[in-house]
């Protein structure tokens, strides 16, 4: 098993294109983290790092305290497995499975033995004398890991691989992935760009843009205390609604002014910002649609006009606007409502975010 260190890790193409910029993570012996962002934004590109697909331009990198930059990929004890699964199709799934350990040149039993328990463990035994294009994706999916699990290495390095895969087996896949990282108890790194994947998956996970690491925490800590707007907007679905408001500070107090109304903040959040020195500035609030409630006409509710509204089975979706803002609300309750009604909404104050309007950084934080 292995721990692995990223230590002011950069990638630059051409000397004018940088990749992933001023890397730095610790990954844990056995720790399943996840590496999410859009596309283009450095995941992969760190990924084949680990891997030694691609060349550190800057930066060092550990693996179970072994610096490892110029050590050839086949002597860093990690498999991989990618998106479009790489299998020969030539080749049945027993040697596809079996081939890496036949160049190790190992004995025919031990190469056996280790084909049959990863078949075993995947549940595709009866599949083995079959050809790639004989097999569903879920199966040649299966069948790449299985070539990665024979080898029995230090880490399992993965890259968007149940990309190419239909929702439902998605779904499927992303439990079987989970059982066989306790079943094999080694150190996990996963690349998607799917937040439900990350959220439901990782240990830990690290949110990536423009080659930048914009926070690292667990999936809850995450969705509860995103470090910045990018993070809040990325993290969730539907994604959090963002609005333009004022932070004013008074006599040595806190309020919001938002929309013509005036709300006085919490406790909590007025000796947060004391101890902060936060100072009265213009804000982007942040609300996740679950903390919206549809209520009867009060002091501080919003009267909106439905545009859409859409039943989800166990929820309901109503999509609105406040002024020029977009707006998504989330209500466990299936009410009828259509489009066009006119219904009222307050907020749930302490549950908000608060952003520095330039910045973007998370005035809890």
């Amino acid at each position: 098993m292995a721990s692995i260190t990223l230590k002011n890790i950069y990638k630059k193409y051409d000397h004018d294109v940088t990749a992933v910029e001023d890397l730095n993570l610790e990954i844990q012996d056995k720790e399943f983290i996840v590496l999410v962002g859009p596309s283009g934004c450095g995941k992969t590109t760190t990924l084949r790092m680990v891997a030694g697909l691609e060349e550190i331009t800057q930066g060092e990198l550990y693996i179970e305290n072994r610096k490892v930059n110029d050590v050839a990929p086949k002597d860093r004890d990690i498999a991989m497995v990618f998106q479009n699964y790489a299998l020969y199709p030539h080749m049945t799934v027993y040697d596809n499975m079996a081939f890496g350990l036949k160049i190790r040149k190992m004995s025919k039993e031990e190469i056996n033995d280790r084909v049959i328990n990863a078949a075993k463990i995947l549940g595709i035994e009866e599949y083995l004398k079959r050809k790639p294009r004989a097999l569903s994706g879920g199966q040649r999916q299966r069948v790449a890991i299985g070539r990665a699990i024979v080898r029995d290495p230090k880490v399992f390095l993965m890259d968007e691989p149940l990309s190419n895969l239909d929702a439902k087996l998605r779904n499927e896949m992303r439990t079987e992935i989970l059982k066989l990282h306790k079943r094999l108890n080694t150190t996990f790194i996963y690349v998607t760009h799917d937040q439900t994947e990350a959220m439901t998956l990782g240990d830990r996970i690290v949110i990536m843009k423009d080659g930048v690491v914009n926070q690292v925490d667990t999936p809850q800590n995450v969705y509860e205390n995103p470090s910045n707007v990018f993070v809040a907007g990325f993290i969730g679905t539907p994604q959090m609604n963002f609005f333009e408001a004022e932070l004013s500070c008074e006599d040595d107090n806190y309020f919001i002014i938002f929309n013509g109304h005036t709300i006085n903040l919490s406790k909590e959040y007025v000796e947060k910002f004391k101890s902060k020195n936060i100072k009265s500035q213009p804000i982007t609030l942040g609300v996740r649609p679950e903390c919206i409630s549809i209520t009867d006409k009060l002091q501080d509710s919003y009267e909106i006009n439905v545009d859409v509204s859409e039943l989800m089975g166990n929820e309901m979706l109503i999509h609105s606007r406040i002024n020029d803002n977009k707006i998504v609300i989330r209500s466990e309750t299936r009410y009828d409502i259509k489009t066009d009604h006119k219904i009222n909404i307050s907020f749930k104050w302490d549950k908000i975010h608060m952003f520095n309007k330039e910045t973007g950084i998370n005035l809890e934080m």
